[in-house]
Protein backbone atom coordinates (compact mmCIF):
# COMPACT_ATOMS: atom_id res chain seq x y z
CA UNK A 1 0.00 0.00 0.00
CA UNK A 2 2.80 2.40 0.84
CA UNK A 3 4.55 1.81 -2.48
CA UNK A 4 1.33 2.32 -4.44
CA UNK A 5 0.68 5.57 -2.63
CA UNK A 6 4.31 6.61 -3.09
CA UNK A 7 4.10 5.92 -6.83
CA UNK A 8 0.89 7.89 -7.14
CA UNK A 9 2.39 10.83 -5.29
CA UNK A 10 5.66 10.53 -7.23
CA UNK A 11 3.82 10.43 -10.52
CA UNK A 12 1.80 13.52 -9.60
CA UNK A 13 4.88 15.34 -8.36
CA UNK A 14 6.71 14.39 -11.54
CA UNK A 15 3.92 15.83 -13.69
CA UNK A 16 3.82 19.01 -11.62
CA UNK A 17 7.59 19.43 -11.95
CA UNK A 18 7.43 18.99 -15.72
CA UNK A 19 4.59 21.48 -15.94
CA UNK A 20 6.51 24.03 -13.86
CA UNK A 21 9.60 23.71 -16.06
CA UNK A 22 7.65 23.86 -19.28
CA UNK A 23 5.52 26.84 -18.26
CA UNK A 24 8.44 29.08 -17.36
CA UNK A 25 9.18 31.59 -20.12
CA UNK A 26 6.38 30.55 -22.45
CA UNK A 27 3.52 32.47 -24.00
CA UNK A 28 -0.03 31.83 -22.82
CA UNK A 29 -0.75 29.61 -25.83
CA UNK A 30 2.46 27.64 -25.34
CA UNK A 31 1.63 27.16 -21.65
CA UNK A 32 -1.87 25.91 -22.50
CA UNK A 33 -0.45 23.46 -25.02
CA UNK A 34 2.21 22.29 -22.56
CA UNK A 35 -0.42 21.89 -19.85
CA UNK A 36 -2.50 19.72 -22.16
CA UNK A 37 0.49 17.55 -23.10
CA UNK A 38 1.49 17.18 -19.46
CA UNK A 39 -2.04 16.21 -18.44
CA UNK A 40 -2.23 13.66 -21.23
CA UNK A 41 1.17 12.20 -20.34
CA UNK A 42 0.19 11.97 -16.69
CA UNK A 43 -3.11 10.25 -17.53
CA UNK A 44 -1.35 7.77 -19.80
CA UNK A 45 1.27 7.08 -17.14
CA UNK A 46 -1.32 6.60 -14.43
CA UNK A 47 -3.46 4.30 -16.56
CA UNK A 48 -0.53 2.27 -17.83
CA UNK A 49 1.02 1.90 -14.39
CA UNK A 50 -2.20 0.75 -12.83
CA UNK A 51 -2.91 -1.70 -15.66
CA UNK A 52 0.63 -2.93 -16.25
CA UNK A 53 1.32 -4.37 -12.81
CA UNK A 54 -2.20 -4.65 -11.39
CA UNK A 55 -2.40 -8.44 -11.49
CA UNK A 56 1.24 -9.48 -11.52
CA UNK A 57 2.39 -7.55 -8.44
CA UNK A 58 1.10 -10.30 -6.19
CA UNK A 59 2.67 -13.18 -8.13
CA UNK A 60 4.61 -15.57 -5.97
CA UNK A 61 7.83 -17.38 -6.79
CA UNK A 62 5.77 -20.22 -8.27
CA UNK A 63 4.33 -17.81 -10.85
CA UNK A 64 7.70 -16.29 -11.73
CA UNK A 65 7.41 -17.43 -15.34
CA UNK A 66 4.17 -15.52 -15.80
CA UNK A 67 5.62 -12.43 -14.12
CA UNK A 68 8.73 -12.56 -16.31
CA UNK A 69 6.64 -13.00 -19.47
CA UNK A 70 4.51 -9.97 -18.56
CA UNK A 71 7.61 -7.90 -17.79
CA UNK A 72 9.16 -8.86 -21.12
CA UNK A 73 5.94 -8.00 -22.96
CA UNK A 74 5.95 -4.56 -21.32
CA UNK A 75 9.58 -4.19 -22.31
CA UNK A 76 8.74 -4.91 -25.95
CA UNK A 77 5.93 -2.34 -25.92
CA UNK A 78 8.23 0.26 -24.39
CA UNK A 79 10.97 -0.49 -26.94
CA UNK A 80 8.48 0.23 -29.72
CA UNK A 81 7.51 3.54 -28.11
CA UNK A 82 11.15 4.49 -27.58
CA UNK A 83 11.96 3.64 -31.20
CA UNK A 84 9.25 6.05 -32.34
CA UNK A 85 10.66 8.70 -30.04
CA UNK A 86 14.20 8.18 -31.37
CA UNK A 87 12.91 8.43 -34.95
CA UNK A 88 11.71 11.98 -34.30
CA UNK A 89 14.70 13.00 -32.20
CA UNK A 90 17.40 15.12 -33.80
CA UNK A 91 20.48 15.37 -31.57
CA UNK A 92 21.84 18.40 -33.39
CA UNK A 93 18.63 20.40 -32.84
CA UNK A 94 17.87 19.15 -29.33
CA UNK A 95 18.00 21.40 -26.30
CA UNK A 96 20.21 20.55 -23.35
CA UNK A 97 17.20 19.40 -21.32
CA UNK A 98 16.03 17.15 -24.17
CA UNK A 99 19.51 15.62 -24.49
CA UNK A 100 19.57 15.01 -20.74
CA UNK A 101 16.10 13.44 -20.88
CA UNK A 102 17.16 11.14 -23.72
CA UNK A 103 20.31 10.13 -21.81
CA UNK A 104 18.19 9.39 -18.73
CA UNK A 105 15.86 7.30 -20.89
CA UNK A 106 18.81 5.29 -22.21
CA UNK A 107 20.08 4.69 -18.65
CA UNK A 108 16.60 3.68 -17.49
CA UNK A 109 16.26 1.20 -20.34
CA UNK A 110 19.59 -0.42 -19.44
CA UNK A 111 18.64 -0.56 -15.75
CA UNK A 112 15.29 -2.22 -16.54
CA UNK A 113 16.93 -4.83 -18.75
CA UNK A 114 19.50 -5.55 -16.02
CA UNK A 115 16.81 -5.92 -13.35
CA UNK A 116 14.76 -8.13 -15.65
CA UNK A 117 17.78 -10.33 -16.29
CA UNK A 118 18.50 -10.55 -12.55
CA UNK A 119 14.93 -11.76 -12.05
CA UNK A 120 15.78 -15.02 -13.80
CA UNK A 121 18.44 -15.70 -11.15
CA UNK A 122 16.12 -15.06 -8.20
CA UNK A 123 15.53 -17.78 -5.66
CA UNK A 124 12.45 -18.29 -3.52
CA UNK A 125 14.17 -16.25 -0.80
CA UNK A 126 15.12 -13.35 -3.08
CA UNK A 127 12.04 -13.39 -5.33
CA UNK A 128 10.07 -10.61 -3.64
CA UNK A 129 13.05 -8.25 -3.66
CA UNK A 130 13.91 -9.00 -7.29
CA UNK A 131 10.28 -8.54 -8.33
CA UNK A 132 10.06 -5.18 -6.55
CA UNK A 133 13.33 -4.10 -8.22
CA UNK A 134 11.82 -4.83 -11.64
CA UNK A 135 8.66 -2.90 -10.82
CA UNK A 136 10.62 0.09 -9.49
CA UNK A 137 12.90 0.03 -12.52
CA UNK A 138 9.84 -0.05 -14.81
CA UNK A 139 8.41 2.98 -13.03
CA UNK A 140 11.70 4.83 -13.57
CA UNK A 141 11.80 3.79 -17.24
CA UNK A 142 8.27 4.92 -17.85
CA UNK A 143 8.82 8.25 -16.09
CA UNK A 144 11.97 8.91 -18.10
CA UNK A 145 10.13 8.02 -21.32
CA UNK A 146 7.39 10.56 -20.63
CA UNK A 147 9.94 13.15 -19.61
CA UNK A 148 11.82 12.65 -22.89
CA UNK A 149 8.57 12.75 -24.82
CA UNK A 150 7.39 16.03 -23.32
CA UNK A 151 10.76 17.84 -23.57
Amino acid sequence: MKTTLFRAVSSGAFSAAIAALVFAGCSREERAEARTKTSEAYAETRDTLSDAWKDVKSYTFEKRGDFTAEAKALSSKMEAQVSKLHATYADAKASASRKAAMAELKDSEADYKQKLDALSHATADTWESAKQNVIASWDRLQASYYKARTD
